[in-house]
């Protein structure tokens, strides 16, 4: 019996040691155990019991019976001792690796009181419950939080069993360094399936496919990918192959998920200022609540720009530091762009750059590097950027430009797809995000090939600083400073490549000295100075390839121009110059020439544009300057048809005369151009709407259209806009009986316009405009319906997708049941400040408008109803009514407007609406927004 317990305490210390492995003991060592306990139990008692019989029989002749039955009963148990002894014969293996947990906990920092994080995990739980729902990129910039955020889901799924539905969660951490094989390893690992060093990948392959098809359901989250992963090599199953297979991928880009066939995508944003502040706080503990502490670590928290990692990495070097100049100290590092606190290079740029330096294609890198030369928070115009890439060349000189305009969108979508670029605050602009660009800047100023970057943009300097290492700069920025004067003299930089100093709005003054040691300069800006001239010097400057004056207001004029013999890119946008300066004929690589706005612009010198061979791009939008054909220009003058003469033209925005008559052998070039803006007459900048088919656009004002001979012109035009014209459907008619093709035109609009007719003139049954789909009616004095406008245009109604009516006199229905039938592909309908209306649609049966997706009422004050008959709107997702008192019915159910998401209105109006039944206005009123009075 010795023996045996010996035996079986080596066993259950073995057992231990295994148990703290994570493993679980073997079935037959468990069972030994217990059959050996049981035995020992057994044994004790029968010792117990010889004990108590021999006291009591000692001396009896019963003695010899007795010992004689206990010799026997111990010889039998003896026998089954050795028996166990010898069949726990556990020499190695006592224990096995525990079955695979469904979830494995993952240590992670918690996201409780992270509202947007706490709202991402809801929405993936919701996800992984759709069956048509595979594959979920989960996206954003390094260090915001995304797999902290998943390990949070991971968990979630661990807390809550009975709200997990998958048998399986699978954690693999990928990387940068993609390795197929340590995926499938770790994939096995946590199914317990056995790999061989020496099976191949494809046999891997197969072994894990078929093992991941026996779990009815399974999710596999692939945390930090940075390319494509070919899961059937990995050997994973689709979602095809199997209808319980979910994939969560964590990537930094937008790139990888298409390439991973990702059926949604979540982007997880920077932190609000709450929580990156409770965030910060958790990190340098309580001490940020200090009276003489707190508004210094609110300033310091806030450089970190809601960047969870960044937050973090300087909360724990701030942790319980009280002296008040140790925060002073830590705010002015993080102003800087290469802040020297502990951990910041490491832990926050480092990673950063693996995503600077997974960037592919050609001159990616410096095109990324570029915009960190404007200010902190900053919204770069996408087309001046493009123009700086093109001007260092950067994107390919053999391209034309629109390919090369092509190439840098794309380029900047690649970077916003890898969170190095954000959309910026206005339409068509870029940001960097602070500490991305600090990144940049640390990148920049410590490249290896001497590209070297001087970024002192947005630090309210009053002068450019003395710093010794001019002569090794190629990118200087002084962007939207107080610099009120340059210096003097000479600045040694010859191989200085950028100088941007826009935004100085106090500098007046270009010394002349000042630019005669850029030799190497390529893009000079000096957009939003107060400059009234440029020294005669800037001709010195024979490498320059974009010079930016735009919003100079005091510029008035320029030197000679004619050294400046490489420049592709001009804009003097918004100056006062009343004339080009001499020697500009002379820039015989200029493609694109910004001149709108400028107000005072009246001369240019006859021959000058015919020069200008490269010119691609001619933008004279509300500039002064009046274009006038050869037969009548004012002596002097250049004339329309230089222009006509420049073969690689492809933009051109200009105003003619108001007596411009443009027969086809005149204006046939303007076929070739790719976009156009020509505005003839007086027309109102103002009374023209955006359009997505403004490519190409005519806009006429107070003329009538059709004694300007525009025929030509407008055969090839997408957008017409008449202002202040009268006679239109006349108009219209005779363009019908010439025979005028309006084939292309596809947006139409009409403001301040007047016409005698009131029945529907003889195009009511012509199909003048047949591919029209915008029609913008403004300010319109026709006693008529809008039915019989559209007719007396010849529109047809069938491509129609947009109508905007505003302030149009009529005293009926706006459209009339005969036209409402053909309104097949109608989406947009907005009315507003039309006093006559008393309902838009005029029709006693029930009429159904497919595809109007919003609907606007807004200043009608006669308006009762909808329809006098009943009416369906199946794919209405936006209903608007302001300023319509007598609308107290809307005689629609809940049924008839299916995919309605928002009805806005003021409340009152709401409040006063009859409803059919409670049951309507129950189940719209979750989707009513409130909207004040106007």
């Amino acid at each position: 019996m010795e023996k045996l317990n010996a035996l079986k305490d080596g066993f259950k210390e073995r057992l231990d040691l295994a148990k703290k492995e994570g493993k679980v003991p073997l079935f037959e060592v468990k069972e030994w155990i217990k059959e050996a306990e049981a035995l020992e139990l057994e044994v004790k008692s029968m010792e117990a019991e010889i004990t108590e019989k021999e006291s009591k029989l000692h001396g009896c002749s019963q003695n010899f019976r007795l010992k004689y039955n206990l010799s026997r009963r111990a010889l039998e148990k003896s026998q089954e001792i050795k028996e166990i002894i010898s069949s726990g014969n556990f020499t190695t293996l006592v224990a096995m690796n525990a079955p695979a947990k469904a979830v494995e906990q993952i240590p992670a920092p918690l996201v409780v009181g992270q509202k947007a994080a706490n709202e991402i995990l809801d929405q993936l739980l919701r996800i992984l419950t759709d069956d048509k729902i595979g594959r979920i990129g989960v996206w954003g910039m390094g260090g915001v939080g995304k797999t902290t955020l998943v390990k949070n889901l991971n968990n979630k799924l661990k807390s809550c069993p009975m709200a997990q539905p998958f048998d399986m969660v699978i954690w693999v951490t990928v990387s940068k360094d993609l390795d197929l094989r340590k995926i499938q390893s770790r994939v096995a690992e946590r199914l317990n399936l056995p790999l061989r060093a020496d099976e191949s990948t494809e046999q891997r392959a197969v072994k894990l496919f078929e093992r991941l098809k026996r779990e009815n359901k399974f999710l596999l989250i692939l945390d930090d990918v940075w390319e494509r992963i070919d899961l059937d090599v990995v050997g994973i199953p689709q979602l095809e192959d199997h209808p319980g297979c979910r994939i969560i991928l964590t990537t930094r880009s937008l790139e990888v998920c298409r390439v991973m066939r990702t059926e949604t995508e979540i982007k997880v944003n920077i932190l609000s200022d709450e929580e990156a502040w409770s965030l910060f706080g958790s990190n340098a503990s309580e001490v940020v609540e200090l009276n003489h502490i707190k508004p210094l670590a609110l300033a310091v928290s806030r450089e970190c720009s809601g960047l969870p990692l960044a937050i973090i990495t300087v909360g724990r070097a701030m942790r319980g530091k009280t002296k008040e100049e140790l925060w002073r100290d830590a705010l002015s590092e993080l102003r800087k762009s290469v802040p020297h606190i502990k951990g910041i290079e490491k832990e926050v740029f480092l990673p950063l750059k693996w995503s600077y330096d997974s960037l592919e294609g050609k001159n990616v890198k410096p095109c990324f590097l570029f915009c960190c030369l404007f200010p902190e928070d900053f919204s770069i115009d996408v087309t001046e950027l493009i123009q700086c890439w093109m001007a260092e060349g950067l994107l390919d000189k053999q391209q034309d430009l629109e390919e090369s305009q092509n190439r840098g969108v794309a380029i900047i979508e690649d970077l916003k797809d890898c969170c190095l670029l954000e959309t910026g605050a206005q339409e068509a602009t870029v940001r960097m995000h602070d500490v991305v660009r600090d990144v940049a800047i640390w990148i920049g100023s410590s490249s290896a090939d001497g590209s070297k970057f001087l970024v002192r943009s947005g630090m309210g300097l009053t002068q450019i600083p003395n710093v010794g290492m001019w002569s090794s700069l190629m990118h200087a920025s002084f962007v939207n400073n107080r610099i009120t004067k340059l210096p003097e003299h000479q600045l040694q930089s010859s191989n200085l490549s950028t100088l941007l100093l826009q935004g100085n709005i106090h500098l007046a003054k270009i010394p002349e000295e000042f630019l005669d040691g850029f030799k190497s300069l390529k893009v000079l800006n000096l957009s939003d100075t107060r400059i009234q001239s440029l020294p005669t010097s800037l001709v010195q400057l024979s490498q320059l390839r974009a010079l930016f004056l735009k919003n100079c207001y005091s510029l008035e004029e320029l030197p000679l121009v004619s050294g400046l013999r490489k420049l592709e890119i001009l804009d003097l946008g918004n100056t006062r110059l009343r004339e080009l300066p001499p020697g500009f004929e002379k820039l015989r690589c200029l493609r694109q020439l910004n001149l709108s706005q400028t107000h005072n612009l009246e001369f240019i010198k006859d021959g000058t544009f015919s020069k200008l061979q490269s010119l691609e791009q001619l933008d004279m939008s509300k500039s002064g300057f009046v274009w006038y054909l050869k037969a009548r220009v004012p002596q002097g003058l250049a004339s329309f048809e230089e222009l006509g003469s420049l073969d690689y033209l492809s933009e051109v925005y200009v105003r003619l005369a108001s007596r411009m008559y443009l027969f086809k052998d005149q204006c046939c070039w303007v076929k070739r151009l790719r976009k156009f803006h020509i505005f003839v007459g007086s027309c109102d900048y103002t009374n023209i709407p955006s359009s997505i088919y403004d490519q190409k656009m005519v806009a006429v004002g107070g003329l009538d259209p059709h004694r300007c001979d525009l025929q030509e012109l407008l055969s090839n035009t997408s957008t017409l806009v008449l202002d202040n014209c009268p006679g239109v459907i006349q108009g219209f008619e005779e363009y019908a009986a010439s025979g005028v093709d309006f084939m292309c035109l596809k947006s139409l609009t009409m403001s301040n316009c007047f016409s005698s007719g009131t029945e529907k003139g003889s195009l009511a049954q012509c199909n003048l405009l047949p591919n029209l789909e915008e029609f913008n009616i403004y300010h319109f004095s026709l006693k008529s319906s809008m039915s019989t406008l559209m007719q007396s245009c010849g529109l047809n109604f069938s491509r129609l997708r947009k109508l905007h009516v505003v302030d149009f006199k009529c005293t009926i229905a706006l459209i009339h049941h005969e036209v409402i039938q053909q309104l097949e592909n109608l989406e947009e309908l907005r009315v507003n400040f039309c006093d006559g209306i008393t309902e838009p649609f005029l029709a006693n049966s029930t009429i159904t408008i497919q595809k109007l997706r919003v609907l606007e009422l807004k200043n009608l004050p006669r308006l009762q109803r909808i329809c006098s008959g009943s009416v369906q709107f199946p794919s209405l997702e936006r209903f608007e009514v302001r300023n319509c008192p007598n609308l107290v019915n809307l005689s629609v159910s809940a049924q008839s407007l299916p995919m309605i998401k928002e009805i806005w209105g003021e409340q009152q109006w709401w409040d006063q609406l009859q409803w059919e039944n409670d049951i309507v206005k129950l189940s719209l009123q979750p989707l009513f927004r409130p909207r004040k009075m106007p």
